[in-house]
């Protein structure tokens, strides 16, 4: 008689995030640095003017329509604002518009995530009735195109929970990953041969750093009619309570999901919305900054880990830094639970983000945090680690 497999119990982010002090938490991904002052400017004036009530679930016309001009300045696709169905909606962060995909596409069926992933990709759909299939990447966080494919047309052809759609996140939380030019065009080949929606989680874009440039997988040949492109502000304009994204695609396929957004949150807020709509694209530079800043972030705290014994991956983007902790620990949970007591910091252990044994030795370390936090952080992981 076998024993049963005992399912792998994986570390709780929010969890760990509370058992940390502010000075040491390099674990939740959000961005703690402060609001840009215009927009909060911005938002007091409005919210004082009293323009507090119900707007409608595709969001404000206005910041749809500096989106559609966010999204052809550095997506290089066009988005009409004004067509009919909306081609463009304003979504309650991310996560709403991926709860409206759940909802609108997902029930009954099942996406592919690539592992290491993303775990609200597979909470949101497994809370609304889908489930998520992953598709391990290899040590070097690459893949085979025939084992995709093969992998996708299995599962496209069971009876219960049928492929639906792939879910692709680049650059990737966890691991930064940015995917290549190659790697995407492997994903829309069989995307298009077995006919399959794609969701494309987007929220990184404005962090890449490396060689290779953010390419959306909608700008590729015949990709714009299958894909849902999901986007945030909460990273790139530090207002994760804001609660603000949008997505984009086919009318087609914008219209289910507005149809879910409206049941399910009616609106996303709207004195937030028209505040942000003002100074979206009023800095022609802002997103160049924010690049160069948090690069600067990324060489600064990649070179001090580094001699502490971590092995960092060069994923080509600098939000997070995934590393395999250094070689005389085997457990990132154990060595997390360490530098808690002793050191007060706190990391993401890989073992989060799979379902395989694979990533158990290594971290994900959010580096979004102003300067003096990362400097405070590594001194005192240094007085550990060394």
């Amino acid at each position: 008689m076998t024993e049963a497999k005992v399912k792998k119990v994986k570390p709780d982010i929010r969890a760990i995030t509370r058992l940390v002090p502010p000075s040491g938490n390099l674990v939740q991904g959000q961005s703690e640095l402060p609001i840009d002052p215009q927009l909060a400017a911005e938002a007091a004036a409005i919210i004082a003017a009293s323009q507090n009530h119900y707007g409608g679930s595709e969001g404000d016309a206005n910041l749809r329509k500096a989106v559609a001009e966010k999204i052809k300045r550095f997506n290089n696709i066009e988005v009409d604002p004004d067509a009919r169905p909306f081609e463009v909606m304003v979504t309650n962060g991310g996560t709403g518009a991926l709860i409206g995909i759940a909802q609108a596409y997902l029930r009954g069926k099942s996406a592919l995530v690539f592992e290491p992933y993303y775990p609200y990709h597979r909470r949101i759909l497994e809370e609304f009735g889908g489930k998520t299939e992953s598709f391990e990447l290899d040590e070097a966080l690459g893949f085979e195109k025939e084992a995709l494919l093969a992998r996708c047309k299995e599962l496209k052809d069971r009876s219960e929970f049928p492929l639906k759609a792939i879910i692709v996140c680049s650059p990737a939380n966890p691991t930064g990953k940015v995917l290549a030019q190659t790697e995407l065009e492997a994903i829309s080949d069989v995307a298009k041969d077995l006919d399959l929606l794609v969701i494309s989680d987007e929220v990184y874009e404005h962090y890449v750093t490396g060689e290779n440039p953010h390419t959306p997988i909608a700008s590729l040949p015949d990709m714009r009619e299958r894909t849902i492109t999901v986007n945030s502000f909460s990273k790139s304009w530090n207002i994760s309570g804001w609660r603000l994204g949008y997505a984009y695609g086919k009318g087609e396929l914008i219209a289910p999901i507005n149809n879910a957004a409206n049941v399910i949150y009616v609106c996303p807020a709207t004195p937030l919305q028209a505040a942000l709509s003002r100074v979206l694209m009023a800095n022609d530079n802002y997103y160049t900054e924010l690049r160069d800043k948090f690069d600067g972030k990324r060489q600064r705290f990649s070179e001090g880990i580094r001699g502490l014994g971590f092995d960092i991956y060069d994923s080509g983007s600098a939000f997070y830094l995934w590393a395999r902790i250094p070689e005389q620990f085997s457990d990132a949970i154990v060595f997390n639970e360490m530098l808690m007591r002793d050191a007060g910091v706190g990391m993401t252990p890989g073992s989060a983000f799979a379902d395989s044994d694979t990533w158990d030795a290594h971290v994900r370390i959010c580096i979004a945090r102003e300067d003096h936090i990362l400097e405070g952080a590594l001194e005192k992981l240094s007085g550990v680690l060394k």
